[in-house]
């Protein structure tokens, strides 16, 4: 018997061999130099440089680096290997995420035969189709090439399930040591690895022989203590004071609403981990596939009956297994979905660690389970296992097809990258971030500091960074985030993602000069720089180029994912309401599924006053995952529609609205685009409004006051002139003090062009009186928003009018605001030199050190 034996399990052995080379082929023929997921990634490997450095915890890429405290740091402790290697190398951190994962699908493999009946014969071949599934599931492939914690902390879980099923009572001393290590590093990789510590505590609480277990529970709960103590200490927001605060800020009755809500969400979730392509949403994955994801067929309710018949038959098999860790499991499992139905945040990859643990007791639970059927009934137990053999073999072969497409997609763009991103029109994922770093660190200078749409730019281009999601950020917003970092450059996606950006800023920003001078493989840099004419041009955008390119691609790849929003979010844009609702019907009548889809398509019915329906369509977005970005803008929505709804109601409503109402309405809206430098919209609303009739001539007068002010900004200083001289007519008394302004702007602009050839008492008057107008016009373009105007002006003054005190701190002042460190440093000296006794020359001399810090990379 034993050749026979030693034979067959010589033959499993050579299977998980054939199953792990197969893994790490498909893993290696999908590393790449990107990061996906942001800042989570980047930070996981910048933060390992940190650690190894002996910095400590640090934010290296922040200007002070001050400790961090949002993540955890078991992925980074787990990166510094690699980090001591070679530092910032995305595929050596890649491959640290690999090696994981060949341990993960070991453990599995080995879990699956201890968890089998130790009375009979241990079968290997579920375990090698349970560990296959798994490696073949492209979400394993997606995330095992991926610098992110899932897998290695699947890895890290199965060890320590496995030493509870090897030993569960009166463990060895090196096994309690390992174990204790392992739990403790646990919730250091991932938050929610305290529902596990949780878990073994509640098992091993209520059996004296299961005490020394406790000895790691209390280990861990102390450890991660000590990590909220420090982040509170710190007064920064880790993963559970967040949470906390959501809580609090919802109260009992809303809590316990949204935590009805997660529950089916992180369902549907596990669903989809199960049955990946499965129906109802776009999974992560998706967005690194060229053409066409492919969806299971049949509607989602037959697979979300069929993973709760898979979840049911697992807890079984828990049930039966429950003095070789089976209870562990049932009781991680509930704390997981307890602890995720607290979380705030709702993402696709968060049940994604409960995959292989759900699926290592399926075996046991169907041997269970087909007992019962194994005398009484036996032709449905063979019917049983012919259908399950089936739809395995299904659910492979369709796992396998998505596992090339995303190979295939990886290795077009490994080939020929160039062509690649013109003829292929990749997602935005597939956007090279580290390309655009080298660009960076070899053409900026060392003390250059960037907002960057993503964190991976820091990675290889070594600056200090400021992350910003600049399709949600307005130019009020841009501006002081710009000035309080204070920024070089902005980075984001290139015009191919329409929605990326607020384009029309690198036309119509009146306060900064935002210049394209990198463009390629999916990533724009805009060098910024004083908008010293304080006008707008026309070089780099109009007012359709979104649309368009939007229609194109969607027109060219109908099916992405990411085409299908950025097409809704310009229609919406727009203001083509009717054909956004008719487009995103279609769509979800394809069982396409995405929570900005759904904010749009209720913003829309909130603009053609469908005020039911938005309030449903809201609904539906709270629950879907991703929603925590948008939430501000969907309470806002759904706060609206209700108003509106509730005001409508009320009787006696009047249904006309009086002229002047209207003209304050546009007022208001003209007001709002100009702030938001959104000129060419504000001159649009400004015309349309003056051309209405109208018996309150304190409005016309501040509308045609704001009309000069566009033609200003146009460069159009006659019309501004005369829309000026016509709002003084009717009263604006503001258009006053603006007209002088013009006047002594050109006046000013008249004597610097005059030479001085003499240097008599007359021309000293002329020159007292020309530096105290310079003065002037300085605090009116400030006031009026073109501080660049002023910066230009100061610098035409000082050449010709040099050490004059007032000037010089008025220019440096400017400086320090656009970040001109090296021009600062030479006013802050000849200023200096003329006042030796400021008070101020210190403070200033500290800002610009401080901007002229470099980073430690």
């Amino acid at each position: 018997m034993k050749g026979p034996w030693q034979s067959l399990q010589r033959s499993h052995q050579i299977s998980i061999l054939l199953l792990l080379l197969m893994f790490s082929g498909m893993v290696i023929a999908r590393w790449n130099q990107l990061y996906f997921f942001t800042p989570d990634s980047a930070r996981y490997v910048i933060m390992a440089k940190s650690l190894v450095n002996g910095t400590g915890y640090r934010e290296i890429d922040t200007p002070g680096e001050p400790l961090y405290a949002h993540r955890p740091p078991g992925m980074s402790l787990l990166l510094s290997p690699a980090a001591l290697i070679a530092p910032y190398n995305v595929i050596l951190a890649k491959a640290t995420v690999w090696l994981t994962g060949l341990v993960m699908l070991t453990l599995l493999y080995l879990y699956v035969l201890r968890l089998q009946n130790p009375e009979q014969d241990r079968f290997y071949w579920p375990a090698i189709l349970i560990a296959g599934m798994v490696a073949i599931n492209p979400y394993t492939l997606f995330f095992s090439t991926l610098v992110m914690s899932e897998i290695p902390f699947m890895a890290c879980t199965l060890v320590i399930l496995y030493l509870l099923a090897v030993q569960p009572e009166s463990p060895g001393k090196g096994k309690l040591v390992l174990f204790t290590c392992l739990l403790i590093f646990l919730p250091f990789l991932r938050t929610i690895g305290i529902a596990l510590v949780l878990a073994v505590g509640v098992w091993a609480l209520f059996r004296r022989t299961r005490w020394q277990w406790l000895i790691g529970v209390a280990c861990s709960l102390s450890a991660t203590g000590f990590w909220m103590f420090r982040n509170s200490a710190l007064k920064n927001s880790g993963y559970v004071s967040v949470a906390l605060q959501e809580i609090k800020s919802q109260g009992l009755v809303g809590t316990v609403f949204s935590i009805l809500q997660r529950c089916q969400t992180h369902f549907d979730s596990f669903c989809q981990k199960l049955f990946p392509d499965m129906p109802g949403t776009m999974p992560r994955y998706s967005r690194m596939i060229l053409d066409e994801n492919n969806i299971l067929p049949g509607p989602a309710g037959v697979y979300l009956i069929l993973g709760a018949l898979v979840l049911a038959i697992s807890c079984y098999g828990m049930f039966k297994r429950r003095l070789q860790g089976g209870t562990v499991t049932f009781w991680y499992l509930v704390f997981s979905l307890g602890i995720l139905s607290l979380w705030p945040w709702m993402q696709q990859r968060f049940t994604l660690p409960l995959l292989p643990v759900v699926l290592a007791f399926l075996p046991a639970g169907w041997v269970a389970f087909s007992n019962h059927f194994e005398v009484s009934r036996p032709v449905i137990r063979k019917i049983l296992v012919a259908g399950c053999s089936l739809l395995l073999l299904l659910l492979a072969g369709w796992q396998l097809k998505t596992d090339s497409a995303l190979i295939h997609a990886n290795l077009k763009m490994i080939q020929d990258p160039q062509n690649f991103y013109k003829d292929h029109l990749p997602p935005n994922q597939f956007s090279n971030w580290t390309a655009a770093g080298t660009w960076i660190r070899e053409n900026t200078n060392p003390d250059a500091r960037l907002i960057t749409r993503r964190a991976d730019v820091a990675t290889t281009g070594h600056r200090y960074q400021k992350l910003n999601f600049f399709e949600i950020t307005n130019a009020e917003k841009l501006h002081k985030e710009i000035q309080n970092l204070p920024a070089d450059y902005l980075v984001t996606f290139s015009r191919d993602t329409v929605s990326a950006f607020p384009w029309h800023l690198l036309d119509q920003d009146l306060v900064y000069r935002m210049t394209p001078v990198y463009d390629e493989q999916g990533v724009m840099i805009l060098k910024l720089e004083p908008n010293r004419s304080g006008t707008i041009r026309n070089q780099y955008w109009h007012p359709d180029d979104s649309l368009k390119l939007a229609r194109a691609a969607i027109e060219k790849f109908p099916h992405r994912l990411a085409f299908q929003v950025a097409y809704t979010q310009q229609l919406f844009a727009a203001a083509h309401y009717d054909e956004l609702i008719s487009y995103v019907d279609t769509l979800q009548q394809q069982q396409i599924a995405d929570v900005r889809l759904t904010n749009l398509l209720a913003w829309s019915y909130i603009k053609t006053k469908q005020y039911q329906k938005a309030v449903r369509e809201f609904e539906r977005a709270f629950s879907m995952p991703d929603q925590k970005m948008l939430r501000r803008d969907l309470v806002r929505g759904i706060n609206l529609a209700h108003e509106t709804l509730e005001a409508s109601y009320q009787a006696g409503a009047k249904e006309e609205q009086p002229v002047a109402q209207n003209q304050h309405s546009d007022l208001q809206l003209a007001e709002n685009y100009l702030r938001l430098s959104e000129i060419t919209n504000a001159e649009q609303t400004l015309v349309r409004a003056l051309k209405q009739s109208s018996e309150y001539p304190e409005v016309k007068g501040k509308l045609h006051s704001l009309l000069a002010r566009v033609y200003l900004a146009k460069g159009r200083t006659d019309e501004a002139i005369q829309q000026l001289k016509n709002a003084v007519t009717a009263g604006e008394t503001d258009a006053s003090h603006t007209l002088r302004m013009l006047q002594l702007e050109e006046k000013t602009e008249h004597r610097l062009k005059i030479p001085q050839k003499k240097h008599d008492a007359k021309s000293e008057q002329l020159t007292s009186e020309t530096l105290q107008d310079v003065v002037t016009l300085v605090d009116w373009y400030q006031s009026y928003g073109v501080p660049g105007q002023a910066l230009s002006l100061l610098e035409q003054t000082n050449a010709l009018f040099p050490n004059q005190p007032e000037i010089l701190r008025l220019l440096l002042q400017l400086q320090l605001f656009y970040a001109q460190t090296s021009d600062a440093e030479k006013t802050l000296s000849q200023l200096t030199g003329l006042t030796p006794d400021s008070q101020n020359s210190e403070g200033m001399l500290n800002q610009i050190e401080a901007l002229k810090k470099r980073p430690r990379f």
